[in-house]
């Protein structure tokens, strides 16, 4: 059996809800359908937001 932890873009949780990357998953689309074992999803998390967009911006002198 395959273990799957999906990490997704912070950025991008309010207007994708993962729907697509299940329905991938059970259907073996995509990334997927070399696959012939079980997939067991354990986690399903986002990114925590990139660092670098939380950074103070230093102005020109």
């Amino acid at each position: 059996m395959m273990k799957l932890g999906i990490i997704r873009c912070m950025q991008t949780e309010d207007y994708c809800p993962g729907t697509a990357d299940f329905k991938a998953i059970r259907n073996k689309t995509s990334i997927f359908e070399n696959v012939d074992e079980d997939i067991e999803i354990i986690g399903f998390i986002n990114c925590g937001g990139c660092p670098g967009k939380k950074s103070i911006l230093s102005t020109p002198f």
